[in-house]
This record gives C-alpha cells, sequence and structure tokens, in this order.
C-alpha cells in the first residue's frame, strides 16, 4: 500500500514555509536598516539560514535568521572596527560555533541563568524600541541610551506638533498606523486570518497608504537588481590593521549570545512541541556553518528565532523542508520581484521593529523572577541597566558577575541562634544554611565562649552543607566538651544526608539526638 505521509508533511511544510517567508522577510530588511547596513545583508542572512541552516539543523522545526537581539552588537562593532571587520568577526565565530559543536559544548550555552536571559532581553529591547522609535520619526536615533532619551521629547514633539504634514509627521503617521494594525490583527482577526503575519498586514497596508498618497518619505531603496550588492569577503583587506584583543573579544560576545539564544529557543521549541528533539551539538555545528557563510558573503549573524520557529509550528510545519523552502522563497523573490521592496517605507519597518522590542521587554518574567528570589531580580536589573548603560558584552559580563557574588554569598551564608535557658541551665545552638572553612573563625568563637557548666544541644537538621573542615572542628570541640563531663548533644541528621558515605561511626561514636 503506497504510504501517503511523506506527501501530507510536504503539503504541510509548503504552507508552513509561506507563512515563515512572510514573515522573515520584512523583519531581515528591518533588522539590517537598524543595523545602518543595505538590506542585502539581511536577506542574506535568512537565505542562508533557511538553506543551509536548515539543512544541517539538529532541530527539525527551528527557523534561523538574522535576529533582533545583535543589533547593538553589529550596530557597535561597525562603529568601532568598521563593516569589513564584521563580517570577519561574524566568519570567525561561525569557526568557533562549529569546534564548540565538535567538542559536544552545546548544553553549556544553556547553563545560563534565566534573569541573565531576561535582563539581556530586556535591555535589548528597550535599546531597540528607543533607536527604532527615532527612525519611525524619520529622525536619526542616537549612539547611547542617555542620548536617545534626552532627545525623546523634542523627536515626539517635532513629530505630533505643530502638525504642518511635514516629513516628521508623515513617517509618524505611517509608523504609528504599522503598529495599530499589528495590535489590532493580533487582537480582532479571525483564527483563520491569523495565519497571515501581523507585521505583513501591517506592511502591505501602510505601505500602500504611503503609496496612494504619495507621502514625501523614506522608502527602501533596492532598485532593479538585488544581487547587484553581492559581497565576498576580502580577507587580506579585513585582515590589515586588525586589533586582535578588540576582535577577539567581539567573536565570543557574538558566538555566545547566538548560540544561547539558539539553543534556548530550541529548549523553547522542544517544549512547545512534542515531535521536537534538539541535537544541540548539531545544531550549534549547523549554525557554525551558516555564520561562517554569513561572514564570507557579507550577511548579519545567524541565530535560530523563537518568532519564526512558533509560527512555523503553528503553521503546521511537520519537517526541516519548512525552513529549508522559506529560504528558497527568499531567494526566489529577491531575485525576480526586488522592485516590490521600494514601494516599502522605512518608518514601517522601523514600527516593527519597535514593536518587537516592546515584546522582548516580558514583564510577566520580571514578574515572575521578583516573586521567585530577590537575588535573582536583582541580576535581572544589574543586567538589564548594565546593557542600557554600557554595552551588551560588558552588560552581560555584569550580570554574570552578579549572579556568582549571589551564589558565593548563599553559599557562605550561616544563620546561627542561640537560646538559652537559665532555669535548666541549657543552651539550644541552631544552625541553617551552610558551613565551610571560611566560616570557621566566627563559628570558633562563639562555640568556645560557652560555659561546660551548660548542657549544650546543637540543632543541625536544617543545614544545607557543612564541608569536613567546619564537621572536624564540631567533632572537636563536642569531645572537649565531653572530657570536661558537659553534656552535649548534636543532630547530624542533615549532615548525614549530605555526606551518606562518610563513617559516621568511627567518625563520631555517640548516638545523635532525635532532634529539638
Amino acid at each position: 500500500m503506497l504510504n501517503l505521509a511523506p506527501f501530507k508533511n510536504l503539503k504541510k511544510d509548503f504552507l508552513a514555509s509561506v507563512i515563515v517567508f512572510l514573515i522573515a522577510l520584512p523583519l531581515a530588511i528591518g533588522i539590517s536598516i537598524a543595523c545602518n547596513l543595505s538590506i542585502y545583508s539581511g536577506i542574506m542572512a535568512g537565505i542562508i539560514g533557511g538553506i543551509v541552516v536548515g539543512a544541517l539543523s539538529g532541530s527539525s522545526l527551528q527557523v534561523s535568521g538574522p535576529a533582533a537581539g545583535l543589533i547593538l552588537v553589529v550596530v557597535d562593532i561597525i562603529q568601532t572596527q568598521g563593516t569589513e571587520k564584521l563580517f570577519l568577526i561574524i566568519f570567525l565565530a561561525g569557526l568557533m560555533q562549529i569546534v564548540f559543536g565538535l567538542l559536544s559544548l552545546g548544553n553549556w550555552f544553556r547553563a545560563i541563568t534565566p534573569a541573565i536571559i531576561q535582563g539581556m532581553l530586556a535591555g535589548i529591547g528597550i535599546s531597540i524600541f528607543l533607536s527604532q522609535f527615532h527612525i519611525m520619526l524619520d529622525s536619526k536615533a542616537s549612539g547611547t541610551f542617555l542620548s536617545n532619551i534626552a532627545d525623546l521629547w523634542s523627536i515626539i514633539y517635532n513629530s505630533v506638533l505643530p502638525f504642518d504634514f511635514s516629513r516628521h509627521h508623515m513617517a509618524c503617521f505611517i509608523g504609528f498606523l504599522t503598529i495599530l494594525i499589528i495590535i489590532l490583527w493580533d487582537t480582532f482577526a479571525h483564527k483563520k486570518l491569523k495565519a497571515l503575519p501581523a507585521a505583513l498586514v501591517a506592511v502591505i497596508i501602510s505601505s500602500l497608504c504611503a503609496n496612494l498618497m504619495h507621502l514625501d518619505i523614506n522608502y527602501i531603496n533596492v532598485g532593479q537588481d538585488f544581487w547587484s550588492n553581492f559581497y565576498l569577503l576580502d580577507f587580506k583587506s579585513a585582515l590589515e590593521g586588525a586589533r586582535w584583543a578588540n576582535i577577539g573579544v567581539a567573536v565570543l560576545v557574538i558566538t555566545f549570545i547566538a548560540s544561547a539564544e539558539t539553543l534556548l529557543t530550541s529548549n523553547a521549541i522542544d517544549k512547545i512541541c512534542d515531535d521536537s528533539r534538539t541535537n544541540y551539538n548539531k545544531e550549534i555545528i549547523a549554525q557554525g556553518v551558516g555564520n561562517t557563510l554569513s561572514g564570507i558573503f557579507g550577511a548579519l549573524p545567524i541565530t535560530g528565532v523563537i518568532v519564526r520557529s512558533a509560527a512555523n509550528i503553528d503553521a503546521g510545519a511537520k519537517t526541516r523542508m519548512s525552513a529549508i523552502l522559506h529560504g528558497v522563497w527568499i531567494l526566489v523573490f529577491v531575485s525576480i520581484f526586488p522592485f516590490v521592496l521600494d514601494y516599502i517605507p522605512i518608518s514601517a519597518l522601523a514600527a516593527i521593529l519597535v514593536y518587537t522590542g516592546y515584546k522582548l521587554v516580558d514583564i510577566k518574567a520580571a514578574k515572575y523572577l521578583f516573586s521567585v528570589s530577590r537575588g535573582e531580580f536583582a541580576i535581572y536589573l544589574i543586567t538589564l541597566l548594565a546593557i542600557l548603560f554600557t554595552n551588551l558584552f560588558e552588560g552581560i559580563i555584569l550580570g554574570f558577575c552578579a549572579a556568582l557574588i549571589k551564589n558565593v554569598y548563599k553559599v557562605m551564608r550561616v544563620n546561627l541562634k542561640i537560646i538559652e535557658n537559665d532555669e535548666q541551665n541549657s543552651v539550644l545552638i541552631m544552625l541553617c544554611g551552610n558551613i565551610t572553612f571560611l566560616q570557621l573563625p566566627a563559628l570558633m568563637c562563639i562555640f568556645e565562649k560557652i560555659d561546660d557548666s551548660k548542657d549544650v544541644s546543637v540543632c543541625a537538621s536544617k543545614l544545607y552543607f557543612m564541608d569536613h573542615a567546619g564537621i572536624d572542628f564540631i567533632q572537636s570541640w563536642e569531645r572537649n566538651r565531653q572530657k570536661a563531663g558537659a553534656k552535649t548533644q548534636i543532630d547530624w541528621s542533615k549532615i548525614r544526608r549530605t555526606y551518606p558515605n562518610f563513617h559516621w561511626r568511627k567518625f563520631h561514636k555517640s548516638k545523635p539526638s532525635s532532634g529539638h
């Protein structure tokens, strides 16, 4: 009997690929413009991410392409090192990803506290929102968070009041119209119509309005031949005057962020779809191959992207063919219909990124972190603010430092409570937390001041960890008290669970009490 399952899968993959293509194209163009690069770079990244990474991917349903999360990094590299060095850095980052995958280090990129990831995304989202808000109003974004904030009110004022239908007002109208359509489409569109991406509907309507009204605003300028912008990395030229310390840092930043975003997206896809099981090392190799080619052909860095991947799953994709086909559709479209792009207003694409930046700031995730742990929320805030006031790399490093300090503090923290009962001439010592050799000096001062004439009970049942130095001290202190004829009882139940293989009968001859 003929097996029709592959044909059914192909039909579903075909339809899903069209939906993903319609989402990916405007985003790729918008991200290119936000990075101050030709739209060729973003579209080429979409083609490579679809066809090459899609074919090699360790996740059959993940869609890769240029990501908004790397806009800040790309802009910073272009400003400090130049465009040619950017593509060299992307090429080297791809090679590093391949090496990490071959060494089976893919899972290490998943070992990142959610507070840092959420703080990073929120910081990126706010930065994208502010910079693209300026472009949406047909103004030029400043280089820093503070300068963008300082200029915000004057730009809004000039774009709204007085309303004389200047270029600012026309761009403002198209930008806000785009955002309004996205919100209304997501909220009120019929379930069947929601198969069409809100961003695509918004761009089409805004473009029609701008062209029919003959608005004198900035439009994409591709020309008749998209491939006239074709780029091939000149390694000799790129290596001239290279400052390897700066290049090395940039390579590590792109490698870390691109890999972390990709593998976190893969993990999310595995949770969304029961049929998805990601091979993380294979995925990081596929991303490495994609970024190596991106560097060679002048494309933006590639990552796995949750928006396109989730849309792929929602559209009913079954295999990696949908991701590959979406890259093919981008290639075909820019090769045959590049002139269509010339009718798209830049303010409409900037508006999409403004909305994207807003969505990256996940208030629910921040509230959840606050409810779970004040320490984790502090790490979130430190990462977010550091990214805004410094740059992405330094912000992430400061976030890691905050997480490290928090964990060191937690490991070194011990609560000691002493309850004295003068009537019974007894003392109850309650230990809670962790005890290492670093806390021993303070612990010795407290224990050795206790009078031998008093009966002492030590409750360690809420002690999470004690190293051998701490156990040795308490055992020695107990033995000295027993020699002096003082009564001492210690509840070692928690420590027994911490060290199940320890020879307790040899170490501690007296029978532990039942608890306090």
